[in-house]
């Protein structure tokens, strides 16, 4: 069962002494190598919904513009959510 495996994996995480990721991505790159990046971010307790992520991965993964000026709007807003998250690390 995958949702096990992934649970395992973020427990091995934990017991090393690392942060524990939110969520996993896998891509392969155009010469069939995977690489796996990680997410950081407690999307459960931001304000924004599961379409909004969804809008957020699309755009920033596909470049697909969400039809909705509302919608974009939110991707840009998760965008700069990202952003100062990003700066509150360093």
């Amino acid at each position: 069962d995958l949702y096990r495996l992934f649970k395992k994996l973020r427990n091995a995480f934990k017991e090393e002494d690392l942060e524990p990721w939110t969520s996993c991505e896998f891509d392969f790159t155009s010469e069939g190598k995977l690489k796996v990046s990680f997410d950081y971010i407690d999307w459960i307790n931001t304000e924004f919904d599961q379409l909004g992520r969804e809008n957020y991965y699309m755009y920033k993964k596909f470049g697909v513009i969400p039809e909705m000026e509302y919608e974009m709007e939110e991707v840009k807003e998760i965008e700069q959510y990202i952003k100062e998250q990003d700066e509150a690390e360093l």
